[in-house]
């Protein structure tokens, strides 16, 4: 399993503790949060191999290595606007535009690391249709050997087309958007 934007490692050093059998793979772009994850991971025992790469670039794997891969993207977070009202004022459309833009580039390469018949999930803290739908929608326009698999375990928050979204106002929690993939 890859996870392409793992910093803080939180997510991947929990599926070390859920799967300790899978060998996970966890990278970030700067090498400081590199440092956080492998202090983090040892901390709790969790067995991760941390890498620093650019997941907007090419990865240092070759294609259909993994059978799971997660992208948590960078993102405006404005699904944390609640813990974090200071990002109001600091976003400007451009940001939108060039964050989606990134969105969809580590997408497309996390995308050619999946086996046939492996997942792939694109996640954001983002409330904001330019980095989720339209992402999504780019991506499946783009990639014809993957097809977009509703998550069925969250049944609750499934939207009309299989992703999951929650809201802060609805749900109690931050706003997420969540599209999972399967690469035929």
């Amino acid at each position: 399993m890859l996870d392409v934007c793992a910093a803080p490692g939180s997510k991947a050093t929990q599926l070390a503790a859920i799967a300790p059998e899978t060998k996970i793979v966890a990278g970030d772009l700067y090498e400081h949060r590199v440092r956080t994850m492998n202090e983090l991971a040892d901390r709790q025992g969790a067995a991760l191999s941390v890498l620093a790469c650019d997941a907007s670039g090419s990865l240092p794997f070759p294609p259909g290595r993994f059978d799971r891969v997660l992208v948590d993207a960078p993102c405006s977070g404005t699904g944390t606007l609640r813990h974090n009202p200071e990002i109001r004022w600091q976003l400007t459309p451009p940001d939108l535009r060039e964050l989606a833009d990134k969105q969809r580039r580590i997408l497309l390469n996390a995308a050619a690391l999946v086996k046939p018949r492996g997942q792939l999930v694109y996640s954001t803290c983002s409330l904001e249709p330019e980095e989720n739908e339209a992402v999504v929608n780019a991506f499946l326009g783009d990639q014809p050997d993957f097809e977009a698999r509703p998550i069925e375990e969250f049944r609750g928050l499934l939207t009309l087309d299989g992703t999951i979204r929650t809201w802060p106002h609805r749900d109690d929690t931050d706003g997420f958007f969540v599209a999972a993939f399967s690469r035929k």
